[in-house]
This record gives structure tokens, sequence and C-alpha cells, in this order.
């Protein structure tokens, strides 16, 4: 698998893109995950202060990329401090399934956003662009979104995967049919290659660990 930052996105935001691919996964819930989110959740709270999570260093990179993209990150929180609140307002993790509720705690963790998509659907190579005027994409949840130009895309050979800060499309989440995974971590301005590929690396590691699977690559894009 490989991955290409068009020159626009590089040139205005200087970004790296993660990426790992894990076969072999299986979708099967077990203790061993209900036991890890405890223990996450009960180092979060010692570690964080609800009234001061906008003032931790990777948050606060996170909340500065959104306005750059002209998005009020008070409004649409990214995705690893809404799941950092949700935690400090003791009302936990969502579970949504093995692989899922693995990068969730990776992002609690790492503090970075994660995609994951069923890799039998994707077509490579991959790129990180702008969207074009018009397209347009069905989001998990079958929300439709029309795209302005304006917006940061992963897409396919064929086909958008992810809009930034809005979300993934229906078509290539991972489902409980899924047995090859494609991980996506979103590196954000000021953020290392280094620091990224430490998260994709913890995040695979807790997919392997909770739905098991084989990590047969992992590599960061710049």
């Amino acid at each position: 698998m490989h991955l290409v930052i068009e020159d626009g996105v590089r040139e205005k935001f200087e970004i790296c893109v993660g990426i790992a691919e894990i076969r072999g996964v299986r979708q099967q819930g077990s203790d061993e995950i209900s036991k890890e989110i405890v223990e996450v959740a009960t180092e979060i709270k010692s570690r964080y202060r609800i009234d001061a999570v906008k003032e931790i260093r990777t948050i606060r990179m996170q909340r500065d990329f959104f306005w750059r993209m002209g998005i009020d990150p008070t409004k649409v929180r990214p995705a690893s401090e809404a799941l950092l609140r949700r935690i400090l307002l003791n009302k936990g993790l969502p579970r949504v399934s093995p692989i899922v509720d693995a990068y969730n705690l990776a992002s609690v963790k790492t503090l970075l956003t994660f995609s994951a998509f069923d890799l039998e659907r994707i077509a490579p190579p991959l790129s990180v662009r702008f969207s074009r005027e018009g397209e347009a994409v069905t989001l998990i949840g079958n929300r439709r979104k029309e795209l302005t130009g304006k917006e940061i895309v992963l897409g396919d050979s064929e086909k958008i995967l992810c809009v930034y800060v809005h979300g993934d499309v229906e078509e290539t989440k991972v489902t409980d049919a899924t047995k090859n995974v494609l991980l996506v971590a979103y590196g954000i301005p000021g953020m290392s290659k280094d620091e990224l590929k430490e998260g994709v690396i913890a995040a695979s590691n807790y997919i392997k660990r909770f739905a098991g699977g084989e990590v047969v690559m992992a590599e960061v894009y710049e």
C-alpha cells in the first residue's frame, strides 16, 4: 500500500499520514478489552482535568489545525478530544466492535485520530488531496455530504474514503465480515513523523491484541 499527499495539501498544512495493514483479524468481543477500557479510563482520569483538556499539547495542535481548515473546534471537536472528554465526564468510550474499540483506545492514549477501513474494499494507491467542488459522499450513518472543494479528503484510486473532520464513508467501513484492515493515523501540522509512527504502531498493536491478525506493514508518508 502506498500513499501520496498531494502538493497543494502538503504546501498549505505540512502534514504526515500514517497507515498500517492488519490481516487476518476476527470480530469477537472479549473480557480483556473491557478490562483494558476500564484501566485506560482510570489512567486518563488521573492524568487530565476536564477544564484543562484544550491546553494539552496535541489537542491544542489538533484545534489549531481545525481553525486553519475553517472548522470551529469548539463546535466540532477533534475525535481524540471528544473521546477524552467522554471519559473525563464519566460517559465511557463508545463500544462498536473489537477493531473500532481498539483504535479508540489508542486514540485516547496517543491523542491522535484514526480511521479503519475494510482493506478488500480499497483500490490503491491512496492519496490525500483537496476535494473537488460537486463531489458527494455518504458518510457512516448514511449521512450524505456535498463537498465544496475546500475539504481535505483521503481517497483511493476510485473514491473518497474519509473527509477530514467530518468522518469516514459508509462503503468502506469495517464490518463484522472484515478480515483485513487498513488503519490510518492522521498527522497534524507540527507533529513529527516519528511521533505519528509511534501512534500507528500503538493502534496496530491494540488491534492485533484485541482483534487478532498480523501487522504486515506500518509506514508514515509526508
